[in-house]
């Protein structure tokens, strides 16, 4: 099977792993919406990281620690520090919203990540990318329909876990360049875990073997999701790999309604549309304006 796999062309391959981390991510956060009935979302990012941990020690045991060496410690502990944020927001929305709405908002990542090239990059966004980005918050505010129904401060959080990814993908495609998908994500869970307890101790209280066992499982997913998108990514472009990250809103709108009983609001469908196609019309260009560019010699 592995070597059959392995045969098989690049951009196929890339479509597996992207494909299974799509799925992985929206059995991830039922998962974690069914392990925080009983524990605060802040206990459960610091499950959700030590027991990444564990998981990822024996993968380190059996390539030995030289495959950890590393000049990128600071650019490993800033992509620590922003998964922490963003897993803290992700978890309350998952808490606090309907899955299928949080899982749309969240879908703002590439929207933000041309801001946040404009603002800190200093990249040149021309007229049509601000135009797409302009839509896809149109597409958000068909979502949370300010002044149409009451205004929840729960909407933020989707979002700003946006923000916070945005600013991961910078980071992680610095990273791939050089460094394994193992070391990658051993650092992630030697940073995330004793900075994810801070939090967590302020609002700490004693589990029951339930959450806890699940918050293992979901630990598990977790590595196995991030394994997949490293993989993807050193495989094809990201332009081709986000397109599969879509794929969560239906597989998770399904189980949301099959085990919560969630029935996505009507304004979801058009305010999702805009969002997605916003997202991917961005990142198609900006691939387009990489094959582009033209190059200067050395």
């Amino acid at each position: 099977m592995r070597h059959w796999f392995d045969n098989l062309p690049a951009l196929m391959r890339a479509a597996i792993f992207a494909i299974a981390a799509a799925v992985i991510a929206a059995c991830f956060s039922i998962t974690v919406r069914i392990a925080t009935t009983d524990i605060h979302p802040f206990q459960a990012v610091f499950f959700r990281f030590f027991f990444g941990l564990l998981l990822i020690a024996p993968m380190v045991l059996r390539s030995g620690f030289a495959s950890l060496r590393t000049l990128k410690l600071p650019l490993l502990g800033l992509r620590a520090a922003l998964s922490v944020a963003e897993m803290c927001f992700w978890f309350l929305a998952l808490v606090w919203l309907p899955l299928a709405t949080a899982t749309t908002l969240n879908f703002t990542v590439p929207l933000f990540g041309t801001l946040l090239a404009a603002l800190i990059l200093k990249e040149k966004i021309r007229a049509h990318r601000w135009l797409a980005v302009l839509v896809g918050f149109i597409g958000v505010a068909l979502v949370i329909r300010p002044g149409a129904v009451p205004l929840d401060p729960a909407w933020l959080l989707p979002i700003a876990a946006a923000m916070c990814m945005a600013m991961i993908g910078i980071t992680m495609k610095m990273l791939v360049r050089t460094e394994s998908a193992t070391t990658i994500i051993f650092y992630l869970m030697l940073f995330t875990t004793p900075v994810s307890l801070i939090p967590a101790l302020f609002v700490w209280q004693m589990p029951g073997w339930q959450p806890v066992l699940l918050m293992a499982l979901a630990a598990a997913m977790m590595n196995v999701m991030q394994y997949c998108n490293v993989r993807a990514m050193q495989l094809a472009d990201y332009s081709f790999f986000v397109g599969f990250s879509y794929l969560r809103l239906p597989v998770i709108a399904l189980l949301a309604f099959i085990l919560f009983g969630e029935i996505p609001d009507i304004w979801l469908l058009p305010g999702g549309a805009l969002i997605i196609g916003a997202a991917l019309y961005v990142v198609h260009r900006e691939r387009k304006s990489h094959t582009t560019a033209p190059k200067t010699s050395p």
